[in-house]
């Protein structure tokens, strides 16, 4: 094909790429002006009490739409008032001056080399997946369609069975647009170039190629860019196992309009590997807010019994693939596709000169062929602009400039995990079972989160022992692991794994919070003495609660320096001196002399160590109790 050399590196660029050092950088500084909520770079950003940035209106949305969980950072999940958010200045004048260094980038890429393939994601040495992130951005942030709505028009499918012969045609239909009659198919002579399609058993693509040049297209008065993506390896049982599963995980991820390519019949194995798709497109669109997959079209090639073409004879053929999948219990997942977004047609044999030789030309197929040929492509392109728009899960139509997001996202992932895949299927489960455990990790931190809001003053702090906190959340990640075990896919060996996973960082959670909160009901419980104190008796009931108070505060530093409950029982005596905060000191002395013992058997707190001092918080609050109703002897009210 006229651009062969285009595609036969798979560990770097293709070389029509031109090295950008400058805008390289501005790349890698733009990767910290980031919404972490909408993925693209800050649109008037400000600042939140915690510290972090977001778009104005991305903050606001989001607090809006968790009203109950409060207006908690999405990155740290400090709450923060939905008040104090300071407008970022400096940033928005940074992000202005990136975009604008962007925005030459794109001016450069549309001038710069002429149409061709160009690969988005290719293989290394050791088969594992390369992200050419200067190739997928020279892609989609080009000036003409950055902002437009996107459709990707992706072909999977074993290994040399036709798949990029069939998006070479495409791409002269796309060439074409508003040509009505058959000439877009080119003369009958003319070879066939774009992608390579070179017949035989050797594969020549190996990851994933976009054509490099949008195509747009008009839908209700706005424009549309189209991309064709051509992806080699994700059947390819030659190649290491763990690169095929990525990269059909990531040909779900891009396409808005799928082509299953298969060969004569839909065939179990076929419908196997479709249930493995499946699979992992309900795992990438968990993860990643995207619609699993928009629509399936199966191409059935080189079809020849009944002897019957085309896409009504396909529809057929689809019934009855689907009522064969009602009648048993297998591939329950494929059977839901089939019946909601997928259709079928039927091609026949394109004639022995294509299959075995040639160049691709009109003049070479059989005539039948070349008929239902035409339709079906006329057919893909017209769908494409109608109905085939890449949204995300919620339905909102997504630009080029948000896949690119989008994509590299899940490519970060792709490059740094190691997933030991034996199959599809394997992938699948654990992309399912990440997002689960990361689900019910989050509802913990949410319930967390409501703890701590239900606890916000001494009062109800201390209605809850930290004894009968923890008790409490303990049931919680019972009742989570529960749950978790019905959501999780996999053996039970797998399953029970990935719910020991789950169950050390919940844990590890549960550890944190509670070493927190004790804290907290000890500050409570000191609290509570100056508030018993000036409640019950006045002013003398005040200086005695004051004593409770500072007898405790200063028994804690005095505990620092000099680590002895004397120490501890002497600051709080003392913090109580005077007529009416003598009781006081008493008090505060009792407290300081139960921080110190406690510190002497445990300088660490432990969960253990809770119950300990939950004892001896109900003693002084006992004494703060009996404090209240004492009475001052009448000799020392004259004095």
């Amino acid at each position: 094909m006229g651009n062969e050399s285009t595609k036969q590196g798979t560990s770097g660029p293709s070389p029509r790429s031109v090295p950008l050092q400058n805008m390289n950088s501005v790349e890698a500084i733009s990767e910290e002006v980031v919404c972490s909520i909408c993925l693209e770079m800050y649109d008037d950003p400000v600042t939140i009490d915690c510290g972090h940035n977001f778009c104005q209106v991305c903050i606001s949305a989001h607090w809006a739409a968790n009203s109950k969980t409060g207006s908690t950072c999405p990155e740290c999940r400090r709450t923060c008032s939905r008040n104090h958010m300071i407008p970022a200045l400096r940033m928005k004048n940074v992000v202005t001056k990136i975009r604008d260094a962007l925005q030459k980038r794109r001016e450069y890429s549309e001038a710069a080399g002429p149409p061709a393939p160009c690969q988005i994601i290719g293989l290394d040495k050791d088969s594992k997946l390369i992200v050419h992130e200067e190739e997928l951005r020279s892609c989609l942030e080009q000036k003409s369609v950055w902002n437009r709505a996107v459709c990707f028009i992706s072909v999977i499918g074993e290994q040399r069975k036709g798949k990029s012969f069939l998006l070479n045609y495409i791409l002269r239909c796309l060439n074409n647009l508003g040509v009505t009659d058959d000439s877009w198919m080119g003369r009958d002579d003319e070879p066939l170039e774009g992608f390579d399609w070179r017949p035989g058993v050797n594969s020549t693509t190996k990851g994933v190629w976009m054509w490099n040049k949008p195509f747009l297209a008009e839908r209700d008065g706005q424009k549309i860019a189209i991309f064709l993506v051509d992806t080699e390896g994700s059947l390819d049982i030659e190649q290491d196992k763990e690169a095929s599963v990525k990269l059909s995980a990531f040909s779900m991820l891009m396409s808005s309009y799928l082509i299953y390519n298969v060969a004569t019949m839909l065939k179990e194995t076929d419908l196997e590997y479709l249930e493995m798709f499946v699979h992992v497109a309900e795992g990438v669109g968990k993860a990643f807010s995207l619609q699993p997959i928009q629509h399936l079209e199966f191409l059935v090639r080189d079809h020849f019994y009944p002897p019957e073409f085309g896409s009504a004879a396909g529809q057929e053929y689809l019934k009855g693939v689907i009522k064969k999948l009602e009648a048993s219990s297998r591939h329950k997942r494929s059977l839901e596709l089939l019946q909601s977004r997928a259709s079928c047609y039927l091609l026949p044999f394109p004639g022995k000169k294509i299959a075995v030789g040639g160049h691709g030309s009109l003049s070479e197929m059989d005539e039948d062929f070349r008929d239902f040929l035409k339709k079906y492509v006329h057919d893909v392109v017209t769908s494409t602009v109608g109905k085939c728009i890449k949204t995300d899960s919620n339905g909102a139509i997504l630009t080029c400039r948000r896949m690119v997001g989008k994509i590299k996202k899940f490519a970060e992932i792709m490059k740094t995990t190691e997933y030991g895949f034996s199959s599809p299927l394997e992938m699948a489960i654990t992309l399912n079972n990440t997002v689960e455990l990361e689900n019910f990790r989050k509802q913990f931190c949410e319930t967390l989160q409501q703890k701590e809001e239900n606890t916000d003053n001494f009062v109800k702090t201390l209605k809850t022992p930290p004894k009968e906190m923890k008790a409490n959340l303990e049931l919680c990640v019972k009742n989570l692991l529960a749950l978790c075990k019905n959501e999780l896919e996999g053996d039970e060996k797998r399953k029970q794994e990935d719910l020991d996973l789950l169950l050390g960082q919940l844990q590890e959670d549960l550890e944190k919070y509670i070493s927190k909160y004790a804290k907290k009901f000890k500050t409570s419980a000191i609290k509570a003495g100056v508030a018993v104190g000036a409640v019950g008796i006045g002013l003398a009931g005040a200086a005695i609660g004051a004593g409770v108070a500072a007898g405790a505060v200063l028994a804690t530093e005095a505990l620092v320096i000099l680590g002895s409950n004397l120490a501890t029982v002497a600051v709080g005596a003392l913090a109580g001196t005077g007529t009416f905060a003598l009781v006081g000191g008493g008090v505060g002395a009792k407290l300081g002399s139960t921080f110190g013992k406690k510190e002497e058997e445990n300088l660490q707190m432990t969960t253990e160590g809770t119950e300990t001092e939950e004892e001896g918080f109900v003693d002084l609050a006992q004494d703060v109790e009996q404090v209240t109703f004492l009475k001052i002897p009448s000799d020392k009210k004259n004095k």
